[in-house]
């Protein structure tokens, strides 16, 4: 998990804590806690900066919850097969076939070692991000970008005109992290 994410929901997880600790101090008296929350229940009673800190972080939750249930309603589902029908019959087209076909036509244009390909498919969009570590020669810079619309013109043809499938095709590099390398020597640099 990163940083940015981990401070997210810290903070959030604060508020929240905040909240629940106002709400336990007001209603302590219904569990017949041996407890003493009055002063506590006393200060978010009576103090205008403490109610005026719970409605907004209140209103504010309210709103970002009903964003989540939106969110989730309307995210778009994953599928892993795509069916491809005719009057001849149906045929399936699992995402590591695409996956497998790119693989093959990237080692074919031979300008990547060890692609990394990864296809990411919902209802009507297909992403195929590729990684990889590029060869070091002069004429990968139009290779590169004809490769890419190549696969995305042959993954329409093979889905068909008809599917409203929107395709993109990513490239990435990487760099090779450099490894080092020890020397050890067997005889004496002095004799």
């Amino acid at each position: 998990m990163n940083k940015v994410l981990k401070t997210i929901l810290i903070i959030f997880s604060l508020v929240l804590l905040s909240i629940f600790l106002s709400v336990v101090a007001i209603y302590y008296f219904i569990a017949s806690n041996p407890l003493d929350f009055s002063s506590l229940q006393q200060f978010v009673l009576t103090n205008d900066y403490a109610q005026l800190y719970l409605f907004w972080v209140a209103a504010a939750l309210a709103i970002l919850t009903v964003i989540g249930i939106f969110v989730i309603l309307f995210y778009p589902k994953r599928v892993t097969k795509f069916v491809l029908q005719e009057d001849r019959g149906k045929l399936a087209l699992d995402k590591r076939a695409i996956e497998g076909y790119v693989r093959t036509s990237i080692k074919q244009e031979d300008f990547m070692d060890n692609p990394k390909v990864n296809v990411t498919a919902t209802k009507n969009k297909i992403r195929v991000n590729v990684r990889g570590q590029l060869k070091k020669t002069s004429g990968l810079v139009g290779q590169t970008d004809r490769w890419a619309k190549n696969v995305e013109t042959m993954l329409r043809e093979l889905l068909g005109p008809e599917e409203k499938v929107s395709i993109k095709v990513k490239l990435q590099s990487f760099e090779p992290t450099p490894t080092e390398t020890t020397v050890t020597r067997t005889r004496p640099r002095v004799e």
